[in-house]
């Protein structure tokens, strides 16, 4: 039996609402993606910046264990003087 018009115009505007809901679906989905990846980009820009707190701090870290290295060796040949000078 043939399709009636009426049939027909029910069965398109039946799909063109599933697809109207569908779109509104993908849109905030791509809505929440858009959000999600604005967090993870401010994560990503807090993680390389406490990444280069971290390797100042290393940097810094080096830089006093080569001034305490200098003054032990300072005292050390300090102290070896003093011994020597003393007998």
């Amino acid at each position: 039996m043939p399709e009636t018009l009426n049939t027909r115009v029910t069965s398109l505007e039946e799909s063109m609402r599933r697809v109207f809901t569908a779109l509104d679906a993908l849109t905030e989905k791509e809505k929440k993606l858009d959000d999600v990846l604005v967090l993870l980009t401010e994560a990503q820009i807090a993680t390389q910046q406490s990444f280069q707190e971290t390797e100042r701090r290393f940097q810094e870290t080096d830089k006093r264990f080569q001034e305490t290295d200098r003054r032990i060796s300072n005292l050390v040949s300090a102290i070896g003087e003093f011994i020597r000078t003393r007998q």
